[in-house]
């Protein structure tokens, strides 16, 4: 009598129970671990040894001959064959940190690691003392930077900071500074009196401030008065002069050159009979030699011209207006702003880091780059809530949430929590000791079988 296989059967089970145990134990221990995934044990038998193979049937229509018989063999035990890791989304947990990212889909952050790739469902981001965006680790977070110029940001369409190609260290430079930007628009919307008189008596006057290329703020005045004649104005005819601090300015209509001149020029500003605008169409311009003349300029401070907005063509009520109403004609917006400090940061779904600035301005400062896998199971867990490649994970496709990755997006202010059910852990835990001391006692019964064969011979 050979009871062998009973106990190889029942040592199988004991390991395979206690390498079960292990993946439990572990998943319970990092129940509050941030972006961990839980693991599944998968389990095998063990190759059985095969007695016989069975038999066909060989009878015939008149009966003679035997059925076939199903093949004799007895399993081995059984083995540890595989553990699954369960991607599924963890919960969000909100938090109050702009640079805590968690993903919302599927993908992994990307981490360089003293040169090599890694990633993570971790997104518990701070900045070092470099400006380098890094995990709790000091893990290096990859994404894409500010292209950069001489130290000054490249600057692509609507006055946005352009991006580099390439994935790199996200980096936000200590210092970084909001460049400043000249005044090249000012938009003036109001109504001018039709009742205004020749003099100073009820004329109009607004200013606004506007900046130079170095980011110098000045203040742009607007002088709207009823021409003294001679001859007499006619109605809807009006006059505009423009001072840079206190110095005058001379302008042009666009598309008609005025000679610039030391003292105030008046322009003129003509509506029609129903109060809309006439000249000037595309509004006046103040030339960048007009600007620089101003005596209140130490130095030539302004590179472009500035253009006054006095009415929008596809809307000419919503312009400079000539009604029997107060004059209320105003500066209401310009362009252009002083340098700033950075004040804070926040990242939208798509993971651009959105710098705010002392200035009032938002710019771009960087964006988050993702990594996805055509088997994201096939990565190989490293500690440190960090996967590497595995040889069937496939190669990472990095690129960005939402505008490539359309089913993925990031949420700042958040973390993503485990996806350990606890509950399902306690019930495993309980089916594996089971399992396990029915194991052993397989294997206590065949030592007592064995005693049993011992003591014939007595």
């Amino acid at each position: 009598m050979s009871l062998s296989r009973t106990l190889s059967s029942g040592a199988s089970s004991l390991i395979a129970q206690q390498l079960q145990m292990d993946v439990i134990s572990n998943n319970i221990a990092n129940a509050s671990t941030t972006g961990y995934k839980s693991m599944r044990g998968e389990f095998a038998d063990q190759l059985s040894q095969i007695y016989n193979y069975g038999s066909a049937p060989t009878a015939n229509l008149s009966g003679s001959g035997f059925g076939g018989t199903d093949p004799k063999e007895i399993g081995l035990g059984v083995k540890l064959v595989a553990t699954t890791n369960n991607f599924s989304q963890g919960a969000m947990e909100t938090t109050s940190r702009p640079l805590d990212l968690a993903l919302q889909g599927d993908g992994f952050f990307v981490y360089n690691v003293n040169g090599t790739s890694m990633y993570s469902r971790d997104g518990a981001i701070s900045i070092d003392k470099s400006g380098n965006l890094v995990n709790s680790q000091g893990a290096l977070l990859q994404g894409y930077n500010v292209l950069m110029n001489n130290g000054l940001a490249v600057k692509g369409a609507y006055n946005t900071n352009m991006l580099t190609g390439g994935v790199h260290n996200l980096n936000i430079p200590p210092n970084v500074i909001s460049a400043p930007t000249q005044t090249t628009n000012v938009t003036v919307q109001g109504n001018l009196d039709t009742n205004m008189v020749a003099g100073a008596t009820n004329d109009r006057k607004t200013s606004i401030d506007i900046f130079d290329t170095a980011g110098g703020k000045h203040t742009l005045y607007l002088h709207f008065s009823k021409p003294a004649g001679p001859p007499a104005p006619a109605a809807g005819q009006y006059s505009m002069n423009i001072y840079l601090d206190n110095d005058s300015v001379a302008a042009k209509s666009v598309g008609i050159t005025v000679s610039p001149a030391a003292a105030a020029i008046s322009v003129p500003v003509n509506f029609n009979p129903d109060g809309t605008l006439i000249i000037p169409a595309g509004g006046y311009q103040l030339d960048s030699a007009s600007l620089n003349n101003a005596n209140s300029l130490a130095a030539p401070r302004f590179s472009s011209a500035i253009t006054l907005k006095l009415s929008d063509p596809s809307n000419l009520m919503a312009g400079m207006t000539n009604l029997a109403q107060t004059s209320n004609a105003t500066a209401i917006a310009s362009d252009g702003y002083t340098s700033g400090d950075l004040k804070s940061l926040s990242v939208d779904p798509n993971g651009r880091i959105i710098g705010a600035f002392t200035n009032g301005q938002s710019e771009l400062l960087g964006q988050v780059s993702i990594a996805k896998f055509s088997n994201q199971g096939g990565l190989v867990k490293q500690g440190n809530n960090m996967f590497i490649t595995g040889p069937d994970s496939g190669n990472p496709n990095v690129s960005t949430a939402g505008d490539i990755f359309s089913s993925t997006l990031i949420v700042s202010n958040s973390l993503e929590s485990s996806n350990v059910d606890i509950t399902t852990e306690f019930v495993n835990m309980i089916k594996t000791q089971r399992a396990f001391e029915a194991a052993s006692r397989t294997i206590t019964t065949a030592d007592q079988l064995l005693q049993e064969v011992n003591q014939l011979k007595r």
